[in-house]
């Protein structure tokens, strides 16, 4: 047992009762405490690796780097769970809010989960810098810090996507796992992770080429109709009852539509970038991707 100088019975009994009138937040000097949150519990965390190896807490900052380390996950997916509470009372307020009441209330609880989201963030921070403090310099084994300025975003993957989408990185926090997860349980989670990313992408491709399709359609009927026209301005001239001055208006309008309908063409050559005989985009091959995309798609 460790040397402890306990206060005898007379010192106790001596002290005149000043025991009763101490109060809790006083501590030995009469200043004031502070709340118990600031009570600094002298971690391994808190010192430095020479001050560890003097005192002999090694074997502590063991132990809290472990809590640390599952702590860290802990606090990653309640940011996670935090972020789509938000989302989810966006939503709601989107589809659900009308009046000033209905919005004030539905953004309270817009801004009361994204201060929540910032305070669990900044919370994985400071437990991040506490692994840190009981490591050597930064160990791959420590996961990266959260931007509260980019990481802290999500998409909403049952709306289509939006012009410029496309650029946008999703944030590493929807995609580390665990290093106790087992490998067969990150390559399915990572694959689950691509197959969505692929489905959407894959999603994104049929929309442009049916785009693509309708445009190819325009160019087509356009120029087919300048000829159409010009043909039947043409046969205008032929009519023995018309005057020498509309059978010429006649020709002038048949040489404009053969020369609009030339340079629709020109247009539509120039600008696409594909075989002159290649028309419809809507087929979409899988025939060169990995199984592991393709499961499901019949």
């Amino acid at each position: 047992m460790p040397g402890i100088d306990f206060p005898d019975s007379g010192d106790v009994d001596g002290h005149d009762g000043d025991f009763e009138n101490l109060t809790d937040d006083e501590d030995d000097d009469g200043a004031t405490a502070g709340s118990p949150e600031d009570e600094p519990l002298a971690l391994p965390s808190d010192f430095s690796t020479s001050e560890r190896r003097e005192l002999g807490l090694d074997s502590l900052a063991v132990f809290e780097r472990r809590i640390r380390v599952g702590h860290a996950y802990d606090l990653l997916d309640a940011v996670k769970q935090s972020i789509n509470h938000q989302g989810a009372f966006l939503v709601d307020k989107r589809k659900h809010a009308r009046g000033q009441k209905d919005n004030t209330r539905s953004q309270k609880q817009v801004s009361a989960a994204a201060a929540r989201t910032r305070s669990l963030a900044q919370l994985y921070n400071y437990n991040r810098d506490r692994l840190i403090a009981l490591s050597d310099g930064e160990p791959s084994d420590v996961l990266k810090s959260i931007s509260l300025k980019d990481d802290l975003k999500s998409k909403n993957w049952r709306v289509p996507r939006q012009q410029g989408d496309s650029r946008e990185e999703c944030a590493w926090i929807w995609t580390v796992v665990p290093p106790w997860t087992s490998p067969a349980e990150a390559d399915a989670w990572q694959l689950e992770v691509d197959r969505v990313q692929w489905f959407r992408a894959r999603a994104d491709m049929t929309r442009v080429k049916e785009e693509i399709n309708k445009l190819h359609a325009e160019f087509k009927r356009a120029c087919l109709g300048f000829e159409s026209m010009a043909v039947s301005w043409d046969a205008c001239t032929a009519s023995s009852d018309l005057s020498d001055g509309a059978k010429a208006y006649a020709k002038k309008k048949a040489d404009m539509y053969r020369k609009l309908g030339s340079q629709c063409a020109a247009a539509f050559a120039k600008a696409r970038k594909d075989p002159g005989e290649k028309w419809d985009y809507s087929s979409v091959s899988t025939a060169h991707l990995p199984t592991k995309f393709t499961q499901g798609l019949e």
